[in-house]
């Protein structure tokens, strides 16, 4: 996150330890806790419920651009 460009709009309030714990120490945990829960994101204590809400990588395969034809 510290390399990210600024203003980007990358939302830090997403940024979770292994297993969905909660890194950030107050007074920010309370705040990035009520953003997650703003966003209907499920949580135990201070985990967020990573069976509901990990990431979920595309596995789609890009479609082959045409190729160019030469003259």
């Amino acid at each position: 996150m510290a390399a990210s460009p600024q203003g980007k709009g990358i939302p830090w309030h997403r940024v979770v330890g292994a297993g969905g714990k909660l890194l950030i120490r107050e007074p920010y945990a309370s705040l990035q806790r009520k953003l997650l829960e703003s966003e209907q994101v499920t949580m135990t204590e201070r985990r967020v419920n990573m069976k509901i809400h990990h990431w979920k990588i595309s596995r789609k395969v890009k479609p082959r651009s045409p190729s160019k034809r030469h003259s």
